[in-house]
Parts: C-alpha cells; structure tokens; sequence
C-alpha cells in the first residue's frame, strides 16, 4: 500500500494524478515558512528636535515605527515621513505607530512642521548572503 500524503494546502488534491512530488513538497514549504516579524524602532519627538535624528534601514526589510511625544513645549505635532506616505498627529506622552517596507534605496526625511524639526532616514540595499565556498578569494 501506498503511504498517503498530507496536504497543508486546501487548494491542493494530493489524490490527483497530475499533481507532482515537487508541486505538493513546494505547497507544503509555503504553508510552512515562517513570516518574518517587524523590526522596532523608536522616534521621540522632543523640544531640541528628534531622538535619533537619523535611521538607518534596509531595502525589503519590514519596520514597525513608532513615534512617541515628549515635546513639553509643542504638545500636539505632526509627524510627516512623506516618502513613505506617513502623516500622523502626535499627543504629548501618546505613541503613534505604523509600519513601512522600504522598496527603493536612498536618503529620506522625517519632520515635523510645527516644530521645524527634521531627521534623516536612510534605506541601503538589502543584503546579499553568499556561501563562503563563493568567496572570491580562494586559498591554495
């Protein structure tokens, strides 16, 4: 007797004789693939500007951004990150968080218009994972 397989796909009949080994080993491992959670970063936003004024983050990477509102002074700003379509008011000792996935490498802006307060985020190439049998370097 045939051992039988399970499927964790619904979309797939496992049964079916036009379903191959590869197709369902295939649907299994996207079943299976864990989802890579968002990496966390903190803005606060004080009277001298923000803390960090610059951020750096990695193209195709997943970032959960949260914005926090120290400023004793100005206790209802803006925060605008409009290169990735990000404008959120921002209450004294209230946080605002959303996430952004960066597509395209470059230097981008935060700021506040209430404020003047500006900062820097900078978006690099994701990285490339090599084998270490794909170094270039090869000893002898």
């Amino acid at each position: 007797m045939p051992a039988s397989v399970v499927s964790l796909d619904p979309n797939i009949n496992t049964n079916s004789d036009d379903k191959t080994s590869l197709e369902v080993v295939e649907a299994i491992k996207r079943a299976i693939t864990p989802i890579e959670p968002a990496k966390d970063i903190v803005i606060v936003q004080t009277e001298t500007g923000f803390i960090p004024d610059s951020i750096n983050l990695q193209k195709g990477q997943v970032y959960q951004i949260h914005i926090v509102n120290l400023n004793h002074k100005e206790k209802n700003v803006s925060f605008l990150m409009d290169s990735f379509s990000q404008s959120h008011n921002t209450v004294y000792g209230n946080m605002k968080a959303f996430r952004i996935n960066p597509k395209i490498e470059g230097v981008f802006s935060y700021q506040s218009p209430e404020t003047g307060a500006t900062g820097t985020v900078v978006v690099v190439a994701d990285k490339v994972r090599r084998l270490a049998s794909d170094s270039t370097e090869k000893t002898k």
